[in-house]
């Protein structure tokens, strides 16, 4: 390669480099953001982490859900993170739901504790559904968990304040009663 070729490659790597981000950034990611059409619901916990001492958060949490119209049952993982108000759950299709039971699952894999769960909510297509709260309190040697039944009020404030401003739930809306 000559002097006088080296600004017209470096010319050519520089676009190349530029067509290929902005490619990238034309995908979009299905699992999360709604798109015209839209025929599942999304379910969203609020939660409340509180992480006490020299410690750390050790468990992820399986819920099992049980169609109402269909019996049909689906086991959806959640992860909680410290200092964020809301858990994900995932998708699911419209209808009534009822939860049956939670799986605290060690991230280490090293144990699962079964508890039971309850209470029942509805999915509608294109919205999120707030129906519960899930509270986990760890400390050095302890860990509580609970999980409790979400007021309207309260449901409305966390969409409205923590999860409606994210980028990846616009064109979401919040399904109420």
């Amino acid at each position: 390669m000559t002097v006088s070729t080296l600004p017209n490659t470096l010319i050519r790597g520089f676009l190349l480099a530029v067509a290929a981000l902005a490619l990238s950034a034309c995908g979009t990611n299905p699992t999360i953001a709604p798109y015209a059409g839209e025929e599942q619901g999304l379910v969203i916990f609020a939660a409340d982490i509180k992480v006490l001492g020299d410690t750390e958060l050790e468990y992820n949490y399986l819920f099992t859900v049980e169609n109402k119209d269909t019996g049909e049952t689906h086991r959806m993982r959640m992860l909680v993170e410290e200092n964020k108000p809301y858990a994900v759950l995932g998708r699911l299709q419209p209808g009534q739901y009822r939860l049956t039971q939670r799986e605290d699952i060690r991230r280490d894999a090293r144990g699962i504790q079964l508890a039971e769960a309850e209470g029942e909510f509805r999915v509608e297509a294109g919205k999120i559904t707030l129906p519960k709260l899930i509270e986990v309190e760890k400390k050095k040697y302890t860990r509580k968990v609970w999980v409790r039944n979400l007021s309207k009020e309260d449901a409305e404030l966390i969409y409205n304040l923590d999860i409606a401003v994210e980028d990846e739930y616009q064109g979401w809306a919040l399904l109420t009663d």
